[in-house]
């Protein structure tokens, strides 16, 4: 594949950050892929897995040279990354994210920013949050969805290097909103892990894990991952959390009706629309709707 940039920097050289530098390197999308972080032990790390061609613990020194920056930080630490950055920051530089909610951050991030550098936020779609280095994967992002969240106020040049990249690793690029992504991923990725979470905790007071099936088991993955991650995501997405919180408890008072009444119709009605879709959808390639 061709180079799409010069020099990437990675704040955060995590599972997703770690991913992200292997397959640019793997795949020839930059001549230079900096890591940055606090522990040079892990950027070292990094480095042996091929996930950077050099790293420091200066943020500032490890910016001014990229053209594209990505922030994988936890979700709440993304704007006051982007601010401590801003001044060093080469003039044409772009700047993106990796976080799991999208509106906080696009409502700041452009007025962080000194003129000539631009920000446009994004969320690959790979059902993994959190991890080290050593779990990075050069072809994490084949067949996913990269979401990517322009505004009115995106650079058209800034937004299109990122679709280029996005599909570059392998991915579809998807454009939205930040606020149509934050009720998307609400629904199909915070809510889950909340339910996910929120199940472990009655299974454990009614002290039935002994019981549980490979069903409960898949459900429960959910919540390994860490827990700072979900904290900044309840936080930073709270009004299409909570909405989504009611439409399901609106969901499950029906259920909850049907199965009080012995309402064998509402039941079947529900598992049968229930196995209709989840088997459309599962027929379906990963990253299509």
């Amino acid at each position: 594949m061709s180079k799409i940039v010069d020099t990437i920097s990675i704040i955060g050289v995590g599972l997703i950050g770690g991913s992200i530098g292997m397959t640019a390197k793997a795949r020839g999308l930059a001549r230079c892929v900096i890591g940055i972080g606090s522990s040079r032990r892990k950027l070292h790390r990094a480095k042996e897995l091929a996930a950077v061609d050099i790293y420091t613990t200066d943020l500032l020194a490890g910016v001014a040279e990229a053209d594209l920056v990505f922030i994988c930080t936890p979700t709440l630490a993304v704007l006051p990354t982007i601010r401590v950055i801003a001044p060093a920051l080469k003039e044409g530089a772009i700047v993106t994210d990796v976080g799991g909610t999208k509106s906080e951050i696009a409502k700041a991030a452009d007025a962080a920013l000194p003129e000539g550098r631009s920000f446009v936020g994004g969320h690959p779609m790979i059902g993994l949050e959190g991890g080290d280095v050593e779990a990075a994967l050069p072809y994490l992002f084949l067949k996913s969805t990269y979401i990517i969240t322009p505004t009115g106020s995106t650079d058209v040049r800034a937004l299109d290097t990122l679709v280029n990249f996005a599909e570059a690793i392998g991915s579809q690029a998807a454009l939205m909103s930040p606020e149509e992504h934050d009720r998307s991923a609400a629904v199909v990725s915070h809510l889950p892990h909340i339910l996910s979470a929120s199940m472990l905790r009655l299974a454990e007071e009614e002290q039935v894990f002994r019981l549980a099936e490979e069903s409960f088991r898949c459900m429960a993955k959910g919540a390994v991952s860490p827990p700072e991650t979900w904290v900044d995501i309840c936080l930073s997405n709270k009004e299409a959390i909570t909405a989504a919180m009611k439409q399901l408890e609106n969901i499950l008072a029906e259920v909850r009706k049907a199965v009080e009444e012995g309402n064998t119709k509402e039941i079947d009605q529900l598992f049968s629309e229930a196995c209709e879709l989840a088997s459309e959808w599962t027929r379906k390639p990963a990253g299509n709707e």
